[in-house]
């Protein structure tokens, strides 16, 4: 018996058609993916970045996505700096939320005493501070507020800072000279962005929140 065997020719349409079935599906992959790990794709911490800033104090900061590295005012805001260190030691900020989250312009974290995981009021969150009292405002006329940034929350006038920093993911020039600088983000912004917020609100319902911060110690 002969069996006559003919491969079978693919049309260019058929061609085509394939490739656009194979870029939808590879599509639809990689949106699945994307909402269902909010972190995929972004860059952990490198820490030979780090060593650049080794005479300066640095602490990191442990979100949802990764390591985020802030490098910390000493010499500008001493009074404010000293007591966050204090507070970070002590691991005061560990397991705080990021209560409230403006998308793509600020966060903000630290209130002690109504926000942490073990402790969430949302009547009274964004109110508190710690068990420390608070300190002198440290303004600089000379310091800009942009991308990055990193400051004290003030409750409506100077001298109330205690334990709630902001950092800033846009420049926001109105913050010159309202509020205490007490760093900046070297390592990790993107990260930041990927913080839950909500688009109806500034506070937001069941948030993400702080893993740990630390002190880096250079080898």
């Amino acid at each position: 018996m002969i069996i006559n065997k003919k491969k079978l020719k693919i049309t260019l349409s058929e061609k085509i058609l394939l490739i656009f079935l194979v870029t939808i599906s590879l599509f639809f992959i990689i949106f699945f993916l994307r909402i269902s790990n909010k972190c995929l794709f972004l860059n952990s911490l490198d820490e030979k970045n780090l060593i650049n800033y080794k005479n300066k104090k640095i602490i990191i900061l442990e979100v949802p996505c990764g390591k985020v590295a802030i490098k910390l005012f000493i010499k500008e805001a001493p009074l404010n700096t000293k007591h966050i260190l204090n507070l970070i030691k002590n691991k005061e900020y560990d397991n705080s939320f990021f209560y409230r989250v403006k998308k793509n312009k600020l966060i903000e974290f630290g209130d002690l005493k109504f926000g942490k995981k073990d402790n969430l009021d949302y009547l009274k969150i964004g109110t508190g501070g710690s068990s420390l009292k608070n300190n002198l405002s440290e303004i600089s006329s000379n310091y800009n507020f942009k991308r990055g940034s990193v400051g004290m929350v003030k409750r409506g006038k100077f001298d109330t800072e205690n334990s709630q920093i902001f950092i800033l993911l846009d420049d926001i020039p109105s913050y010159d000279e309202q509020y205490t600088p007490i760093g900046e983000v070297i390592e990790g912004i993107e990260l930041l962005k990927k913080i839950k917020y909500n688009n109806n609100s500034e506070f937001v319902l069941r948030p993400d929140y702080v893993k740990k911060i630390y002190v880096y110690k250079f080898n």
